[in-house]
């Protein structure tokens, strides 16, 4: 069993004179499904929620993005260097 839950989140702002409330909604995930979604944990999802008669689907999927530059191959390998010769 999953439980929707709501709590209204607080700032202060201007020396504590004023404050800034918005409300906040989280789905808790069950400790039997941690394992399962552990190697997503850190990763940008696309959200879906939509109503089919009388269950909501809420559907992650992972995002597409530019991590592959963070491990760029060198892009002066010797093997692929060009002597130019005039």
């Amino acid at each position: 069993m999953v439980r929707l839950q709501r709590r209204l989140a607080r700032k202060r702002y201007l020396n504590s004179k004023r404050v800034y409330e918005y409300e906040r909604i989280s789905l808790h995930i069950p400790k039997k499904f941690h394992e399962t979604i552990k190697p997503y944990l850190n990763q940008d999802f696309d959200l879906r929620v939509t109503i089919e008669k009388d269950p909501l689907v809420v559907t992650l999927a992972p995002l597409k993005t530019f991590r592959h530059a963070e491990n760029t191959p060198l892009k002066s390998a010797p093997e692929r260097l060009q002597t130019l010769e005039f």
